[in-house]
């Protein structure tokens, strides 16, 4: 069964013009960061993941990107699309906005896929 290893995430551009609080959902299911609600992010700034996730099949894994408002609804920033395939390998994928009301956002996910 092929292993998806999410290692890091880099913001390119920041959603709010100070820090974004940013946590990843799949499978409506927050998987990232487990310890706490967010992880503050800014302008060229990574942040570790270290997170597997094991796949049945080749196809094509969503992982969401979202940011956290204390005072209203958390705003989805977009959907990372990992393409699983034949071939192992490092890869980084960009985010594909959810909204043109986010189409400013630009975050980068580095994962690696081990067959």
């Amino acid at each position: 069964m092929p292993t998806v290893i999410i290692s890091s995430i880099i913001c390119e551009v920041p959603q709010e013009s100070d820090k974004d609080e940013i946590f990843l959902m799949f499978k409506s299911k927050k998987i990232w960061p487990k310890a706490q609600k967010f992880h503050k992010i800014d302008v060229d700034e990574r942040a570790p993941i270290n997170l597997k996730v094991q796949v049945k099949a080749k196809g094509v894994l969503k992982i969401e990107l979202w940011e956290y408002d204390l005072t209203k609804k958390n705003d989805h920033l977009g959907t990372f699309h990992l393409k699983i395939g034949n071939e192992p390998g490092e890869f980084s994928e960009m985010l594909d906005p959810y909204s043109s009301e986010f189409s400013e956002v630009s975050y980068f996910l580095n994962w690696k896929l081990v067959l």
